[in-house]
């Protein structure tokens, strides 16, 4: 049986990082980050702290949280205390209240993209994104509601899948947009190409 989400009062909104020290892996199994998520819903159980969003990387993860700072620097403690190996001190944002959250949210859904392990976002598992499409694929404790809520009421789902998926090319990169320096021990990265060379301008004659 499963327990009752911990009430959480009046808080703020942190976006939560941290990575294995010396960029060792924290996930190398696919059981070890689908064990990362269950963990997240114990402490959503037993902390009052909300859980907006997620993704586990390889070396490093993301949160996104709504709550009281000391309450939530003890969830952290006990989420991070089951990890293969030793994390750094997790960085804590706090987050303005607003459309911005859209923003993070999407950075955060986009990760997996953004490191080369998959094309969209979806194909990801271990994160927040697909609950986002889809509630019925959400797990009981994520709380999708509040930022579903800025774009409104009606097929605001449809609406956030075009807002992560639709990233403009052309402009310089956003912050939602960058990619994560991952360094991911069981992808091989593709070697980048020499730049072309200029052309030599032709002698007077």
């Amino acid at each position: 049986m499963s327990r009752p989400i911990a009430l959480v009062r009046a808080g703020g909104w942190y976006h939560v990082t941290n990575r294995g020290v010396d960029r060792a892996p924290l996930f190398k199994e696919p059981h070890e980050a689908a064990a990362f998520v269950a963990a997240l819903g114990e402490i959503a159980a037993r902390f009052a702290v909300e859980i907006h969003a997620y993704c586990a990387m390889g070396n490093h993860y993301h949160v996104l949280f709504r709550a009281q700072e000391e309450e939530l620097l003890r969830a952290i403690a006990t989420l991070e205390a089951g990890l293969r190996s030793s994390v750094g001190r997790a960085r804590l944002r706090r987050m303005a209240v607003g459309r911005h959250l859209l923003e993070v949210t999407r950075y955060i859904h986009r990760n997996p993209v953004a490191a080369g392990l998959v094309r969209r976002p979806q194909d990801w598992a271990w994160s927040s994104y697909r609950g986002y499409l889809d509630g019925l694929d959400a797990p009981p404790w994520l709380r999708s509601d509040a930022v579903l809520g800025w774009l409104g009421s009606i097929g605001r789902r449809q609406l956030y899948r075009r807002f992560v998926e639709e990233v403009r090319q052309t402009s310089g990169r956003r912050a939602s947009q960058r990619p994560a320096d991952n360094r991911e021990s069981t992808i091989r990265r593709e070697i980048a190409a020499p730049p072309e060379r200029p052309a030599r301008r032709k002698p007077r004659e």
